[in-house]
């Protein structure tokens, strides 16, 4: 029986204790109202007392949103059981914070389910993931270049501010779901955000795991599989990186430092430990730190000084013999910028200290042109035109070459610093990003020998 197999995953992990308050998370779709009815059904083998959350992200109409929320209602009123609930605009945080939209909506999740916890006195938090979930994890932190502590996907228990995020479901799959909800005669929400082909889980989902199956059927039991043997390797190198720790860092007061000289002299996989455990111990986890951010740190370990920004407000800096992780005070962040620009015209980017002029002109002939000046093909603009500034994906097809370049690979490239990425201005004409300002010209705007109409944009500081 599925409950039999949620208890099972419950006492192999040590999820719950008796007595315990747990808050679970339900949105109305299969997986977090299966998690709540099988709990409901373990209630008394526990003594547990249970509280339902709910959060409206605002991705969807208020129509379908509001459905949501009256199915779980209706739950929380058939099983008389307390209910939760609160809307955050997710797609106005993200587009304030830089943060893609799956990244925003995780963080204020959390964020929400923690301060329900601390409000009710409840030490567990409970979340519908499955198996399938831990398949198309590790699938996706492969493809993003996650190291081994990425590799072991979603873990069954997890601290987190003083309470614990708790799995119930990570052993069952997705069929079991959708066979123990048809035997209870329940039809459960579907959010139609999770067939949206722009956010990465569900191109994993729908495309990539149907393509893999072609090659090996029981592709997701492998993957499910290595999630947990990469969980038992990295015990092993935790506890090696946990004694590197111990002899070349420190953490005190909120801030953590490495001695430069022992770190250099560790083997590659433990140093990049090291230096994971230092920012985590400042920033509280390691969300949106990624291979790059790492490799960037090892590059001021190597320079005689200098300082580098990490996401959530963490600066790095090197000093002497010793590398110190701390938060910024300091607000440094730039304000996102989407801004229409009409042609022939101008605009003014207060955010940037910046006005954009734009005219049409005869000839692209200028003697030295300064990088503040560019020249555009006018017909093969398509529709308006904006100024915008860097998102996490953003890419564009540099001048001569002929594929499209992720922005972040481009700004390294240039040796464009991480904390004045932001503050690039981006000239966007429909979907596609066609100077970045001062820096390089698309090359799907550039003059050709046929060009008829030209339009000469520039920009200058107010």
């Amino acid at each position: 029986m599925f409950t039999d197999q949620v208890k099972s995953t419950i006492d192999k992990f040590g999820l719950i204790d008796k007595g315990d308050k747990i808050i679970v998370s339900v949105s109305g779709g299969p997986d977090s109202t299966a998690l709540l009815f099988a709990l409901n059904g373990l209630k008394l083998d526990y003594g547990l007392k249970l509280y339902i959350a709910h959060m409206d992200h605002m991705f969807r109409s208020s129509e379908e949103t509001k459905k949501d929320y009256e199915y779980v209602y209706a739950l929380s009123q058939k099983l008389k059981l307390p209910l939760i609930f609160k809307k955050i605009d997710v797609p106005a945080y993200a587009g304030g914070s830089g943060l893609s939209l799956e990244e925003a909506a995780r963080g204020k999740r959390y964020e929400f389910l923690i301060k329900v916890a601390a409000e009710h006195d409840a030490r567990k938090i409970a979340m519908g993931h499955t198996l399938d979930d831990q398949a198309e994890t590790v699938l996706m932190r492969m493809i993003r270049g996650s190291g081994l502590g990425g590799l072991r996907g979603i873990p069954p228990k997890r601290a987190i501010n003083g309470a614990f995020i708790i799995r119930p479901l990570i052993e069952c799959w997705r069929r079991d779901v959708e066979a123990y909800l048809s035997g209870l005669k329940i039809s459960a929400r579907q959010d139609s955000t999770n067939l949206m082909q722009k956010f990465l889980r569900n191109r994993i989902r729908h495309e990539l795991m149907l393509l893999l199956e072609r090659y090996n059927p029981n592709i997701k039991h492998a993957l499910a599989r290595s999630a947990w043997n990469f969980s038992y390797d990295y015990e092993i190198v935790a506890e090696a990186v946990d004694r590197s720790f111990s002899r070349c860092g420190k953490i005190k007061g909120g801030s953590a430092s490495l001695n430069v000289k022992r770190l250099k002299a560790l083997k590659p996989g433990i140093r990049r430990g090291v230096i994971r455990k230092a920012i985590e111990a400042v920033k509280g986890d390691l969300r949106g730190i990624d291979y790059s951010h790492i490799e960037d740190i090892e590059g001021l370990m190597l320079s005689g000084k200098g300082a580098l920004d990490l996401p959530a407000k963490i600066r790095v800096s090197r000093s002497a013999d010793i590398l110190a992780f701390s938060r910024i005070k300091e607000k440094t962040a730039v304000p996102r910028v989407w801004r229409q620009f009409p042609y022939p015209g101008s605009v003014d980017i207060p955010e940037l200290n910046l006005t954009f002029d734009a005219k049409q002109v005869k000839s692209s002939v200028e003697f030295g042109k300064p990088c503040s000046v560019e020249y555009i093909d006018l017909d093969r603009i398509e529709g308006s035109l904006y100024i915008k500034t860097w998102e996490r994906g953003d890419r564009f097809k540099p001048l001569g070459m002929e594929k499209e370049k992720k922005l972040q690979d481009f700004f390294v490239d240039q040796k464009v610093p991480r904390q004045k990425r932001t503050s690039v201005p981006l000239l966007v004409s429909g979907k596609d990003i066609i100077w970045v300002c001062g820096m390089r010209l698309s090359d799907k705007v550039k003059i050709l020998p046929g060009t008829k109409r030209i339009l000469k944009v520039s920009f200058k500081k107010t």
